[in-house]
C-alpha cells in the first residue's frame, strides 16, 4: 500500500482549488501524507519535487504519463484523471499506469497501456447538505456554468488557408453545424469529428489543408457548449422567467441572457444555498458532473438535458432507447433526478410542478445513495483499491 500521494491539479482556479482540498483531505483520512500544487510541473521541477519530496504515487488531472516522460525515466506510479480532452486525441491519452476518464464515453476510444476505468466525481457532504431554507422567494430555474462568448465578426472572417482569402470560418461553420444538428455527436468521436471538419474544409477549398488549433478548438468544443447551453435556458424560458444563472462574465455578453445573469460563485457554501432556493438546478452536458453531484447532495432536485438522443429532423425515432452511462447507473431517473430529450421538455417539467421534492423520500433516499457511494472518500479508497490491485 502506498503511504504518500502527490496531488496535481491544471490550474489556480477556485474549482481547482476546492478540489484539490477535497482529494486531498480524502486522502489524508486514508492514512496518506497528501503533497502537491495546483498547477501542473513541468519536467524540471516534477524531477526535483519526485527526489525531495519522495511521493510514491502522482494523481494529475488532465495530463498523462505520456506527456511529462520523465515519469516513466523516475519510475514512478502515475495516475491521470481526464476531465477534459482538451483538443487532444483519444490516441494521446497515453502512458499512465491508472487512466480515469469523466466521460463515461469516452472509454471505448482510449487504449492508454495501463488500467483504464470510468471515475465519476466524489462529493462532500460536510459541505453540501441540505440546509433547510425556508424561502418564499424560489427561483424556478437556476443553471450553473460557463459559457463561451458569442462570434465576433473578427473571428467569423477568418480565412481558413492565406491561399484562399474567400473561404472563410464562416462557411465552414456553417456547413458543420447543419451537418452535426442532423447526425448528433451522440456516435462521433474526436478524431471522426476532426476527419469531418478536414472533409469539409477540402470541399470548400478544392484542396486539403491543416486548420489553426483555434478553429479546430472553436467547431470541437466551443460551438458544443453554446448550442446546448443556448438550447437548455432556452427551455426554461418558454415558462418562466424566473431563471438565475450563475457563472462567468461571459453571459453578460449575450443579449438574451444578460439579464438573467446573477455573479460567479466561489465560495461551495453559497453555491450549496443557490442549489436549495432554486425549485429546479438546470444541468447539460455529462450526466455525472461536479456540479450535478453538488446539487444533489445539497437536496437540490436535478433536471439534466440528454442531447444525444437523436436528431432533431426527420430521422428521429421517439422509440428507439439510448443508454448512456452516467447518473443513472446509480440513481432512477424521474425519481431521484429528472432527465429530459428535446422532444420531451414541456412533459417532464409539468411533471416535476406536480411533485413536491423537498423533504419527500426520493430525496431522503438520494441523499442517502450520496452519503454511502459518492462521497470523496469513497472515490479516494476505490483508486487505492485499483492501485493495490496493479
Amino acid at each position: 500500500m502506498i503511504k504518500h500521494i502527490s496531488i496535481f491539479m491544471p490550474t489556480e482556479s477556485a474549482f481547482h482549488r476546492r478540489l484539490f482540498r477535497f482529494i486531498g483531505l480524502a486522502f489524508q483520512k486514508q492514512g496518506l501524507l497528501v503533497s502537491g500544487a495546483c498547477r501542473l510541473l513541468n519536467e524540471l521541477e516534477i524531477r526535483d519535487w519526485v527526489r525531495e519530496k519522495k511521493p510514491c504515487a502522482i494523481f494529475e488531472m488532465n495530463r498523462v504519463k505520456d506527456e511529462i516522460p520523465v515519469l516513466h525515466e523516475l519510475n514512478i506510479l502515475h495516475i491521470s484523471w481526464v476531465v477534459d480532452m482538451q483538443g487532444r486525441c483519444e490516441s494521446d491519452i497515453t502512458g499512465s499506469d491508472i487512466t480515469y476518464a469523466l466521460d463515461p464515453g469516452w472509454l471505448v476510444n482510449f487504449n492508454p497501456g495501463g488500467y483504464l476505468d470510468w471515475m465519476p466525481p466524489g462529493t462532500c457532504v460536510e459541505t453540501y447538505f441540505p440546509e433547510n431554507i425556508e424561502s418564499d422567494s424560489n427561483t424556478e430555474f437556476s443553471f450553473i456554468g460557463h459559457i463561451p462568448q458569442p462570434w465576433t465578426t473578427q473571428e467569423l472572417s477568418r480565412v481558413l488557408h492565406p491561399d484562399n482569402q474567400c473561404v472563410t470560418f464562416e462557411m465552414l461553420l456553417k456547413r458543420y453545424s447543419e451537418y452535426m444538428d442532423i447526425n448528433t455527436y451522440c456516435e462521433q468521436t474526436h478524431e471522426s469529428c476532426v476527419g469531418i471538419i478536414d472533409r469539409m474544409t477540402t470541399e470548400l477549398l478544392g484542396y486539403s489543408c491543416e486548420l489553426s488549433d483555434d478553429i479546430y478548438y472553436d467547431l470541437l468544443i466551443r460551438i458544443k457548449r453554446m448550442s446546448n447551453r443556448t438550447e437548455l435556458i432556452d427551455f426554461a424560458l418558454r415558462y418562466s422567467e424566473s431563471i438565475a444563472i450563475y457563472g462567468s462574465q461571459n453571459w453578460r455578453v449575450w443579449s438574451k441572457y444578460r439579464q438573467y445573469y446573477r455573479r460567479f460563485i466561489e465560495n461551495p457554501l453559497e453555491l450549496n444555498k443557490v442549489h436549495q432556493k432554486s425549485n429546479i438546478n438546470l444541468h447539460d452536458g455529462i450526466s455525472f458532473h461536479f456540479r450535478a453531484i453538488d446539487c444533489m447532495a445539497s437536496g437540490g432536485l436535478l433536471m439534466w438535458y440528454d442531447y444525444r438522443d437523436g436528431d432533431k429532423y426527420d430521422s428521429y425515432n421517439p422509440g428507439r432507447a439510448i443508454y448512456t452511462r452516467g447518473l443513472s447507473d446509480f440513481f432512477t431517473p424521474q425519481f431521484h433526478y429528472y432527465e429530459f430529450k428535446w422532444l420531451d421538455f414541456d412533459d417532464v417539467y409539468q411533471q416535476l410542478k406536480s411533485i413536491r421534492y423537498q423533504g419527500s423520500h426520493a430525496q431522503k433516499q438520494t441523499l442517502e445513495l450520496i452519503k454511502n457511494h459518492h462521497t470523496w472518500g469513497v472515490r479516494a479508497e476505490q483508486i487505492l483499491e485499483h492501485i493495490q490491485a496493479l
